[in-house]
């Protein structure tokens, strides 16, 4: 199997669509994960994963595979999520994270957190707990910064290195280190009451 690169490659030199189907089926849940996740909307995340899609390929000439696809990826993602939560001034309200499907198998950026802080030999009150555990966990990430939200997203949940997250965002490593550090810092503060 021929890595994103390549095939990311084949689509700038060919216009192969045979490569870009295959990038995504492999990033569609991961990309329609991280869209809902900073803006919250699941209509808004599915509408707006497929612009991030035909902006990849719209702009397949501008790739350069110096460095890994999930930048470039991710670059797009987060310009068409930073525009839609300039349009609508303010975030629009939290949903439910098990409504997203786990993505590719193995990939952080797949898995709700309803999926992977639930207990399969749990009881249905216990599921139940960690649902809206989850959704408040969603919640908190939502009252974030976009700067600080954007850091958060992408390392915890999508697995993204500072290096990575720096490149996508276009900031110094140490921005990246200190905008995540915030973030966990405010969402123990808002979380806090939970523990009681």
């Amino acid at each position: 199997m021929p890595s994103d690169e390549e095939l990311m490659v084949k689509v700038k030199e060919n216009g192969d669509e045979r490569s870009f189907e295959l990038l995504v089926q492999k990033h569609r849940k991961s990309i329609l994960n991280f869209v809902y996740r900073f803006l919250g909307s699941r209509e808004i995340a599915e509408d707006l994963s497929q612009e991030v899609f035909l902006r990849l390929w719209a702009s397949a000439g501008n790739y350069l595979p110096i460095a890994k696809f999930t930048t470039f990826l991710y670059t797009i993602a987060r310009n068409l999520c930073l525009n839609a939560l300039a349009k609508s001034r303010n975030s629009p309200p939290i949903q439910s994270f098990g409504e997203i499907n786990a993505g590719t198998p193995g990939a952080r950026g797949g898995v709700p957190v309803q999926n992977s802080i639930s207990d399969p030999s749990g009881s249905p009150e216990q599921d139940s707990l960690n649902k809206e555990l989850g959704e408040k966990i969603m919640e908190a990430v939502g009252k974030l910064s976009p700067e600080h939200r954007l850091v958060f997203i992408m390392t915890e949940y999508h697995g993204l290195s500072y290096q990575e997250v720096a490149s996508v965002i276009q900031c110094p490593v140490g921005t990246v280190a200190s905008r995540k550090n915030t973030a966990v810092r405010q969402l123990r503060k808002r979380l806090a009451p939970l523990r009681g």
